[in-house]
């Protein structure tokens, strides 16, 4: 007998919807088997489950915005505010509207010479900076020079580089100023250091030539006068500094072509800084573009990287050079008693001889430092021996630097009655 069941389709669609369950859950082999611990449950109760709103479920994938905070205004000057910029990671520190402010901005600049070494470079400021300076009407060279136009004008107005018609040198500027003066350590006649006040000078880019001494002399001889001593390498070509010369014969042509010899304390100025470098070229060492070894004599200019911050050449090698000044061991001692407020002013050595003939000379044969000094005898000079001449300015101008309407730190002022550029 058949008996035959009444089943709702409600009831009828869930009894099919189990067997289809049951199907897919053992038709396959690979699928994994949920463990009862992993099955999520739903603490709540049936009657409080909601169906999901579709509209919440396509809005919550979207990432939210950032929430934009309302940086602090900051107090002070806006010129001495900074910011630190990521550039992937490569934090860099710089003013906020540095991009556009050129004044801030400044460039490195390497000099155009071969062979330059590499610790010497520029860093010159951009924008209204490089504006040209222009001539102090005022000022007016001596008879015999004349302005070289192309490197420009101090700050102050004046050349900084002249040309001496009689001998056809060229002269840089070394501005007035205060400078560092000897060693705190080292030889006892370099010691004590002190702080010396100069007024501005030109100096010879580099040492008076075979050239220029032989035409001098030919001069002399021509006008029937003392006929000074030939130079002591005068076969060699004209480019070589004149070596073996007298400090009486230097002393001559100085004065013939209008200029001085320089004392001791221009010349160290000259080749140290206002600083006191160890080297023309600072505190590094000494880079060649060819093989070089002190005391080595070559033509004047030879190498570019023995240059002095003023922008002199061969004070670290070539030639040691004469100056003006008496030689005493103890000359750097007496300047220091000298010193006013811890300042030496225009100090020009020992006023009378304190070795019978010795004159100071400026150079080392040993080695590339330039706060070596020796006495050497004025009329019998050693082969190595040379020099190069300065001119002294006396027209009266204020120095930007120590004047009281700039000062500067650690500057003193200008003395009073001085004359200085």
């Amino acid at each position: 007998m058949v008996r035959t069941l009444k089943l709702s389709w409600g009831t009828f669609h869930f009894i099919m919807g189990g067997f289809l369950l049951l199907a897919a859950g053992c038709g396959g082999g690979n699928e994994k088997i949920l463990e009862p611990s992993a099955v999520p449950q739903n603490t709540a109760s049936p009657s409080a489950a909601k169906a999901p709103d579709l509209k919440s479920l396509a809005t919550s994938s979207k990432p939210k915005a950032p929430v934009k905070r309302k940086q602090p205004e900051l107090e002070g000057n806006p010129e001495d505010f900074f910011e630190v910029v990521d550039y992937v990671h490569n934090y860099q520190i710089q003013h906020p509207q540095a991009a556009s402010d050129a004044e801030d901005q400044v460039a490195v600049v390497f000099p155009a010479q071969k062979g330059i070494n590499s610790t010497t470079f520029s860093v010159i400021k951009s924008g209204t900076q490089n504006e040209p300076v222009k001539p102090d009407a005022t000022f007016e060279l001596p008879k015999g020079f004349s302005a070289v136009k192309e490197p420009g004008y101090s700050s102050q107005g004046l050349p900084r580089r002249i040309r001496c018609e009689r001998d056809y040198s060229e002269m840089v500027l070394v501005p007035a100023g205060v400078s560092i003066q000897g060693l705190s350590n080292g030889d006892k006649n370099a010691s004590p250091q002190f702080t010396i006040y100069q007024n501005a000078f030109y100096i010879d880019v580099h040492e008076v030539t075979l050239e220029q001494y032989r035409r001098w002399r030919s001069e002399m001889i021509a006008q029937k006068g003392k006929i000074p001593e030939p130079a002591g390498n005068d076969t060699q070509p004209g480019d070589f500094p004149a070596l073996g010369i007298s400090y009486t014969d230097a002393l001559n042509y100085a004065r013939t072509m209008g200029k001085q010899l320089p004392r001791e304390t221009q010349w160290e100025k000259a080749a140290r800084g206002e600083t006191g470098f160890q080297y023309p070229w600072g505190n590094g060492r000494a880079l060649w573009q060819k093989t070089r070894q002190p005391g080595q004599v070559d033509p004047v200019g030879t190498f570019s990287g023995d240059l002095s911050p003023y922008g002199v050449l061969d004070l670290s090698g070539n030639a040691r050079e004469w100056c003006e000044d008496w030689y005493s061991e103890n000359a750097y001692q007496a300047a220091l008693a000298l010193s006013d407020a811890g300042v030496v002013r225009d100090w020009t050595g020992p006023k009378r001889p304190v070795v019978p003939s010795m004159r100071v000379v400026r150079g080392n044969q040993q080695a590339w430092d330039v706060s070596k000094r020796t006495g050497e005898n004025m009329r019998t000079p050693p082969g190595d021996v040379g020099f190069r001449c300065v001119l002294n300015l006396t027209h009266s101008v204020t120095d930007p630097e120590t004047s009281k309407d700039n000062p500067k730190p650690n500057h003193p002022p200008v003395p009073k009655n001085s004359k200085a550029f």
